[in-house]
């Protein structure tokens, strides 16, 4: 904050598309969560879905990001993660809301005592985050807003950039 004049000016920097991911760290996993993980860039494509057992809209795009690792097993393995960071207010209710719908092919965290969606500008879920092999924030928002989710993470896997509409550049 910068006061001059009696007048005050702020500038707030969001972390947005185009810039680097950065670790996000005191989260715990839903299976452990009594114990504090970092969630550090591997070189691997990565969706990350911010989201919450509670959340109507968050339910169907977590039921496809389930539907694309079945489909992708194979093509995916060492190249694609998708990423559940639940903002519940503790793990067992995504553990058990997981179990039951059997999306147990998603890596689920729990935010926990994090400071991410502070970090990461989340404001709602559900909120993605799309994140390719060099670990540059190539989408972030409503997973609505790409139309081809599973594809782009195709392209993102193969080297490929992605434009702003969507698809390879």
């Amino acid at each position: 904050m910068i006061e001059k004049f009696g007048v005050e000016v702020g500038l707030k920097c969001e972390v947005g598309e185009g810039s680097q991911y950065s670790t996000i760290t005191d989260i715990t996993t839903v299976k452990d969560p009594e114990t504090k993980v970092s969630l550090e860039h591997d070189g691997q494509v990565w969706l990350l879905d911010f989201w919450a057992t509670w959340c109507p809209p968050c339910q169907k795009p977590m039921a496809h990001n389930q539907e694309m690792l079945e489909r992708n097993a194979k093509a995916w393995t060492g190249k694609v993660r998708i990423i559940g960071l639940s903002i519940d207010k503790s793990a067992d209710a995504v553990l058990k809301h997981v179990a039951d719908k059997k999306w147990e092919s998603v890596e689920h965290f729990h935010r926990a005592g994090s400071k991410c969606s502070e970090t990461y500008g989340v404001k709602g879920v559900p909120h993605v985050m799309l994140i390719d092999k060099t670990g540059k924030i190539v989408f972030k928002g409503h997973p609505s807003g790409r139309p081809d989710l599973e594809n782009d993470m195709n392209d993102l896997a193969n080297g490929k950039e992605l434009s702003k509409a969507g698809g390879p550049v």
